[in-house]
């Protein structure tokens, strides 16, 4: 039997990749769209996913969002792609009302209850959220989710420290997003509050559960993110230092080979392989590689080792992988455990 949900935020880029992704869910049926400023309908000549529009799209109404329509709608599970402004008191009230919240915002990501999960790094953590109740749980900022992935593949290697510098896509600041004046031909090397999210967030995930609560991992992590003039994709350059010596391609074999906790692998979201390696030094490329595995494959190139630090590129589909297809994976994780 599937699960009814609703998405709330329905009308933006991560909105609408949450339709897509979830239309035609073998777990889940969508019961409500819901907005803050809703339209009579979300027009096919204004979808801004990467991924192909659902074929009955014209038909879905979009209600305003409030706890009570919500409930109305019969949900017990919701995908909240709103602002944090907006996320932060609604999606606590959605929860406490018995309705599980699955977060792209960043409103809740550092509370003590709530994971910031991606099920092949760290599902143990969806055990923080208390039991008995409805869950609560997020998806990470959107360039430290493929960060985090790449981590955890090379976490036998013992990582003391990561310094990462992103390369960031418009349709990572929602829609309407950036003024083309100024993104235009231009690199914004600026991004309110994403160094510090990086940092946090990644610490985070690979940190440990004990008892009730997540540990922060102790690796020194710096971020420096900017804005640069592509549609779709996160490209980072990560500098990572470990404490086991080794060659490169010990490094690509734990890469190629990482398949993640075995709690993601029956997950209809997860991908066979979480990390794709290219040989081809000009890989990968947000262009050309940002839909691989539909979007859930974090691409990684031109791996090279120095002593104890491995430095890469990486690309992660930031609304797919790093936002509703983040989501999507969490709640088929909580339902597999039997949280929803």
């Amino acid at each position: 039997m599937k699960t009814p949900v609703a998405i709330l935020g329905a009308t933006g880029a991560v909105g609408q990749h949450f339709l897509s992704l979830l239309a035609d869910h073998p777990e889940f049926e969508i019961v409500g769209l819901f907005a803050s400023r809703p339209r009579a309908h979300i027009p096919a000549t204004s979808w801004v996913a990467s991924l192909p529009p659902p074929p009955d799209l014209e038909g879905r109404p979009v209600e305003t969002l409030s706890v009570g329509a919500v409930l109305a709608s019969g949900a017990k599970a919701v995908f909240s792609a709103l602002p944090a402004s907006v996320a932060g008191p609604l999606e606590r009230e959605l929860a406490d009302a018995g309705v599980a919240v699955f977060t792209n915002a960043s409103a809740h990501r550092m509370d003590a209850d709530v994971p910031i999960l991606i099920p092949e790094v760290n599902a143990p953590h969806l055990d923080v959220c208390p039991p008995g109740r409805a869950p609560l749980v997020a998806n990470s900022n959107c360039s430290a989710s493929g960060l985090a992935v790449v981590l955890a593949a090379l976490r036998p290697l013992g990582i003391r420290a990561v310094h990462v510098a992103t390369y960031q896509s418009v349709s990572g600041a929602g829609y309407p997003g950036v003024p083309a004046i100024d993104i235009m031909g231009n690199v914004l090397p600026h991004i309110g509050k994403e160094d510090d999210k990086i940092v946090a967030e990644t610490k985070k995930m690979l940190g440990s559960v004990q008892g009730a609560r997540i540990v922060d991992h102790s690796m020194e992590v710096a971020a420096v993110a900017c804005r640069v003039h592509t549609a779709f994709g996160h490209l980072e350059a990560a500098f990572i230092e470990v404490e086991q010596l080794g060659d490169t391609a010990s490094a690509v074999a734990l890469l190629r080979e990482f398949r993640g906790h075995e709690a993601a692998w029956g997950l209809r979201s997860s991908p066979a392989r979480p990390i794709h390696v290219f040989d081809d030094p000009a890989r990968p490329q947000p262009k050309r590689d940002v839909l691989l595995g539909g979007g859930m494959v974090v691409s990684v190139g031109t791996v090279r080792r120095a002593g104890n630090t491995i430095n890469l590129r990486l690309l992660v589909n930031n609304v797919v992988r790093g936002a509703a297809g983040g989501s999507v994976q969490n709640a088929e994780l909580a339902r597999a455990r039997g949280r929803i």
